[in-house]
């Protein structure tokens, strides 16, 4: 089972948990698997894909250049949206990683229409990283988890005539 990640949302620090049922969940809302998820979340969107990095010695005033600054802010905000994610691919993994960590489905959801919804007050690419690290921490092993059962402890049983 998963542990909790521990994250700021909404200028609080909550918890949050995909299990197994929130997973499912997800996948029912969302029409996809968690993995597709995580890469929606990370990749370049199409429209990115040959836009590169703008470099300083390419324009005529450098790096105080008005064109690079332009540029590069353009560069910055298209890497930062990530790819093709849709709005509840978000909301439902941030909604269901809150539910998976013990808060009820009402709490959930008015702390989804509190800090989620009210896009006025947060961009909602801001949730891109939380959602990605809340189905991240659900699917791939914890590095301190021992992968596979725990060994058993060992205790001397006396053998049928050696018993003292």
């Amino acid at each position: 089972m998963p542990k909790f990640i521990e994250e700021t949302f909404g200028g609080v620090k909550r918890k949050f948990r995909l299990g197994i049922g929130e997973l499912r969940e997800l996948q029912d809302a969302t029409g996809v698997g968690p993995a597709t998820l995580v890469a929606r979340f990370v990749a370049l969107p199409p429209a990115a894909e040959h836009n590169k990095r703008p470099r300083p010695e390419n324009y005529e005033h450098g790096a105080d250049d008005p064109d690079f600054i332009a540029d590069y802010n353009v560069y910055s905000m298209v890497r930062t949206f990530g790819g093709d994610w849709r709005v509840d691919d978000l909301r439902e993994t941030i909604r269901l990683g809150l539910k998976g960590a013990g808060e009820t489905d009402t709490n959930a959801s008015v702390a989804m229409m509190k800090h989620f919804d009210r896009s006025d007050v947060t961009g909602i690419h801001e949730h891109l990283g939380l959602a990605a690290q809340i189905i991240i921490h659900a699917i791939a092993p914890d590095k301190d988890d021992p992968v596979g059962k725990a060994e058993a402890e060992t205790t001397p049983t006396a053998t049928p005539g050696t018993e003292s």
